[in-house]
């Protein structure tokens, strides 16, 4: 019974972490420009080898600015180690807590999350440096109004301690994140904008349902106070 538990502990904490990497990927703090951005950034002669390396360049500093939530995650989490069943309850009230946030659009409105959207469009890059820096400070400038979704992610990495489930957890939000926008690389034209009008369309039924999952996880990780051990 134990054992059935800690594995559908991880199977949630992996379908967490793919569901609120997709979240953050098209959020609307972040997915509505950054279509217009790719199509800026990229001529129309040039080919779709051209469109996906930009793409990974963007998707690469998207990244990049996560995991140095993650680092910091891990590194608090460290001094925890002594009282780590306590420091994991805390967190699980926490991912709790956001996941309610993204179930709640009466909630998000309460903390103002949707005013915080970002509506500025980048310019056309000269490089693909600064391709890689609008990636880095979008996810960054982004991160108030998708906030519930990149913090209970950080916080599924803080409650870990071994080193192959965080590479995994990590390897999957990187998946989640770059599905999206791989699809709209490899679209032509007029094809590319209807894709992710589609895609945003389906980003509230996506949060209700990583909010939903962030709660069962985050209640499991509360209830070991009360003796319930998970060590997945």
């Amino acid at each position: 019974m134990q054992g059935t538990i800690e594995l559908g502990l991880l199977l949630a904490k992996l379908a967490g972490m793919f569901g609120s990497g997709l979240f953050i990927a098209i959020s609307p703090c972040l997915f509505p420009l950054l279509p217009l951005f790719l199509i800026n950034s990229l001529q129309s002669a040039d080919s779709r080898r051209r469109s996906v390396l930009v793409t990974s360049v963007l998707v690469l500093g998207i990244l990049s600015s996560l995991a140095l939530f993650v680092v910091i995650a891990g590194f608090v989490g460290s001094f925890f180690i002594e009282y780590y069943i306590e420091f994991q309850s805390t967190l699980g009230l926490v991912i709790l807590f956001l996941g309610i946030v993204m179930i709640s659009s009466k909630l998000q409105m309460k903390l103002q999350l949707p005013s915080l959207s970002l509506r500025t469009q980048p310019t056309a890059p000269t490089n693909l440096l600064s391709v890689y820096i609008v990636g880095l400070s979008y996810s960054l400038l982004a991160a108030p109004c998708s906030s519930p979704a990149i913090l209970g992610a950080v916080a599924l990495f803080g409650v870990e301690s071994n080193l192959i489930t965080i590479g995994i957890l990590f390897i999957t939000l990187s998946i989640a994140i770059s599905i999206p926008y791989f699809l709209i690389s490899i679209a032509t034209g007029e094809a590319r904008m209807r894709m992710a009008s589609t895609i945003s369309n389906q980003a509230r039924k996506i949060e209700v349902l990583v909010g939903a999952i962030l709660v069962i996880i985050g209640f499991l990780l509360f209830i070991q106070l009360f003796g319930f051990r998970f060590y997945v």
